[in-house]
């Protein structure tokens, strides 16, 4: 990237979720939208919560300096520098389907004579469920994090990666069987299910998945692929094996065979699947030793016998990464500019576009506000 790093973060605003500049400060909006704002040193209000960049390191942050632009679009541009270390952010609305974007750009520069080590934290809300590419908050998608990117995030002993979403009351089992059939993560848009668990480097253990399929009642909408660590992989269609409302399991043979301490296993999109949203109600981890018969796991007679159970969406339920913090280090040599790119969005803005395929840029949102503010009838803001 020639040496240039700009951190974009993208937000959809829900259509209805706001009036006005509820929490005052400079509003980020579009003609025919509900704005959003930002606050004088650069948090952004959104209707599930904020979200702010910090300058951790260098040591040292001056105070914000912020200029408002109107022309063409409405721009906040907010900036606080470190000794030779500075961060400029641009906040503006880019009109995308349906409720818009807020466009949040971060322009890190070393200006100084030395190497410097920075540390970049993006604030967001305590109770955010942070993935690997994406971020929950208030049980829906929020923010999706950059491609080739490597945040610093805390881990728990286990969790989902995140980047999908919690129906709990979803399910609608039918017969005796584990309470935990009532709840799914969905992977919205084709988006896989992944889980991780601590184990010994190199242990095996006997891994259950539990189904049940509660929308379709044709089989063939929904089938889906499966990765256990350390089995082959699968592919179950639940309607089809079970029948619509009917739990059932699907029984691996799992092993850390990466040896990183970590058991993964995944819910992928099928192919042929005429609905690519993923779906998984259940997850059982038994130690080796452990006989597992699948119908007594069905029932919930063996949750107590299991290493890790998860009531997949459930109250239990957790996320892999602690929530609050995505720290990112980052190294600039003297003069040296970095980007970075985010992607965020509000509940009931719809799947957040993919960091890797997504084909909105920098450039292509900002054409996009340009040409609306441009367009309109009045240029009224």
């Amino acid at each position: 990237m020639n040496g240039r790093y700009r951190l974009v973060i993208i937000g959809l605003l829900g259509l209805g979720a706001l009036t006005g500049s509820a929490w005052g400060g400079f509003a980020l909006h579009s003609p025919g939208l509900p704005p959003s704002s930002v606050d004088e040193d650069g948090t952004i209000h959104e209707a599930w919560g904020t979200i702010a960049l910090r300058l951790r390191k260098p040591d040292g942050a001056g105070p914000c300096e912020q200029r408002i632009e109107e022309t063409p679009v409405p721009t906040a541009i907010t900036r606080v520098a470190a000794g030779g270390v500075s961060l400029e952010q641009t906040a503006y609305r880019a009109p995308i389907w349906p409720g818009g974007i807020d466009v949040l750009t971060a322009r890190l520069e070393n200006a100084g004579g030395a190497p410097a080590d920075v540390l970049l934290d993006v604030l967001l809300p305590e109770s955010a469920s942070i993935g690997e590419w994406m971020v929950t908050a208030g049980g829906h998608p929020a923010v999706a994090l950059p491609a080739g990117a490597d945040p610093k995030r805390e881990e728990r002993a286990w969790g989902c990666t995140g980047g999908v979403v919690s129906l709990p009351g979803w399910g609608k089992p039918e017969g005796v069987c584990d309470p935990g059939f009532s709840n799914i993560r969905a992977g919205m848009g084709g988006v896989p299910i992944v889980y991780r668990f601590a184990v010994p480097p190199g242990a095996t253990r006997t891994v259950v998945l539990g189904f049940c399929e509660s929308h379709w009642d044709t089989p063939g909408q929904r089938p889906v692929a499966i990765r256990v660590e350390g089995a082959p992989g699968a592919e179950v269609d639940p309607l089809a094996q079970w029948g619509r409302h009917q739990p059932g399991c699907m029984r691996f043979d799992a092993a850390d065979s990466n040896r990183d301490g970590r058991l993964e296993l995944a819910i992928d999109p099928h192919p042929e699947a005429a609905d690519k949203n993923t779906i998984l109600n259940c997850v059982w981890v038994f130690a080796p030793e452990t006989s597992v018969v699948p119908a007594e796991v069905v029932t919930g007679r063996m949750t107590s016998a299991a290493e890790y159970y998860v009531d997949v969406g459930g109250e239990k339920d957790q996320g892999l990464y602690v929530g609050g913090t995505v720290p990112y280090p980052l190294h600039l040599e003297p003069g040296a500019v970095r980007e970075l790119t985010f992607l965020l969005a509000s509940p009931g803005g719809g799947p957040v576009p993919h960091p890797g395929t997504t084909t909105w840029t920098p450039a292509s949102l900002r054409k996009a506000a340009e040409d609306v503010w441009r367009g309109s009838a009045n240029g009224s803001r």
